[in-house]
């Protein structure tokens, strides 16, 4: 952004909102560490885990600033606001309660010993909450009419932020598998690799908008959401963390490629990988996965005595499977399997059946149920950043854009 190089042009009146915002990020590390004052006196090694709330408000401060010039509708440099705006106040909000959110991590990593009732609940909902907000920002900047640049990147950076901090607290609690920390980490390596080309005046090109990229993104923080609250059961979480960060890792990668011209693209910026993603894995895979859906649905109802479940246990787990194996609101039949089987309190357990159909529920979110559906109603409600049939431009070539 070339008017965030221009620190000299921002009005006095912003750069005291931008103060009040560090204050207001300094202020939730503070109030974090205040608030396990008590522990750390007992366990002093546990001090450490303070500091990733620092460097995520530090970090965070710092892009304010940097970008604090930027602060103007597109197009539309020399007239920057003289205030952030409620936008920009939301998302600021959203990373105050994200560097909150990190203060959990010195209580998370002593999992020898028993967390507070408080503990077990708090990170769920305060990520569950950051994500809701995440619905509203770009919502007040357009019907306010200020979508400006600094409003973006502050969105982007929140998500990226938050979707960090809340994986090290999951699988600190030991919700989600390690290996699912690389969701919650690829997204610095991207843009610092775009950093690096630039200073060395290497070809950046500039990234088309991909909705399933807001997608699976979407999807990661719902995960990570539910994950963190103690209400499932982890060999079912950790099947869902691989399911989900495999489409979003590979979106990197190929948006990666895309940005340093390491693969042809044709006008519309589709390559060969895409092409075989829409014949494959959005036509052929869907079909696969409700036959899979269906037949399990099928053998647990056949099963009845074995598993000795509750009759609307039953019912509710064979009008899931049937809806989502005839493509009848297949994304929201498969979001009732995953809640369904992934509870601590489910009577369907750990068996081999219903881990092959939650793994299929699961992955069908992500693909939708393709060709020969009955009724998919959510597929134009994800895909809401589709108009007129075409693909507008991402300002930003960065897939965390596509959040907003």
């Amino acid at each position: 952004m070339q008017s965030a190089l221009r620190p000299q042009n921002v009005p006095p009146r912003l750069r005291r909102q931008m103060l009040l915002a560090g204050g207001l990020l300094l202020c939730m590390w503070l109030l974090s560490v205040c608030l396990g004052w008590s522990y750390l006196c007992t366990h002093p090694e546990s001090v450490y885990g303070f500091l990733p709330g620092l460097a995520v408000a530090l970090y965070l401060l710092y892009q304010l600033k940097h970008n604090l010039g930027a602060n103007h509708r597109r197009g539309e440099a020399p007239h920057i606001f003289d205030t952030l705006g409620a936008a920009n106040w939301i998302s600021l909000l959203r990373a105050g309660a994200t560097v909150g959110l990190a203060g959990f991590l010195p209580l998370a990593i002593q999992s020898d010993h028993p967390l507070p009732v408080f503990v077990n609940w708090a990170p769920g909902s305060i990520y569950l909450g950051i994500s809701m907000a995440d619905l509203f920002d770009g919502y007040m900047a357009r019907i306010q009419q200020r979508e400006t640049e600094l409003g973006k990147r502050l969105d982007i950076e929140a998500d990226a932020a938050g979707l960090l901090v809340a994986s090290l607290v999951a699988v600190a609690l030991g919700r989600l598998p390690v290996i699912y920390l690389l969701v919650g980490m690829v997204y610095y390596p991207y843009i610092l690799g775009i950093w690096i080309r630039r200073k060395r005046a290497l070809a950046v090109t500039t990234l088309k908008q991909r909705p399933y990229a807001r997608i699976t993104a979407g999807f990661q923080m719902g995960l990570v959401g539910m994950a963190l609250l103690p209400v499932w059961n982890s060999d079912f979480t950790t099947v869902a963390a691989w399911i989900f960060m495999i489409p979003l890792l590979t979106g990197f990668v190929r948006d990666w490629w895309v940005v340093a011209g390491w693969i042809k693209t044709d006008a519309d910026q589709r390559s060969a990988l895409d092409n075989w993603a829409r014949t494959w894995v959005f036509q052929v895979t869907p079909l696969v996965l409700r036959l899979i859906i269906l037949g399990g649905g099928i053998v647990t109802l056949f099963s009845f005595g074995i598993y000795r479940i509750h009759p609307f246990w039953q019912t509710a787990h064979s009008f899931f499977c049937l809806s989502a194996g005839f493509g009848c609101m297949g994304r929201s039949a498969s979001l009732g399997l995953l809640l369904l089987l992934a509870g601590t309190s489910s009577p369907f357990g750990t068996y081999p059946l219903s881990m092959v159909i939650y793994a299929a529920a699961a992955a069908l979110m992500l693909v939708g149920t393709g060709a020969i559906s009955i009724w998919a109603p959510e597929d134009p409600i994800l895909y809401r950043c589709r108009q007129n049939g075409s693909m507008p431009h991402c300002e930003v070539p960065c897939p965390w854009h596509n959040l907003r």
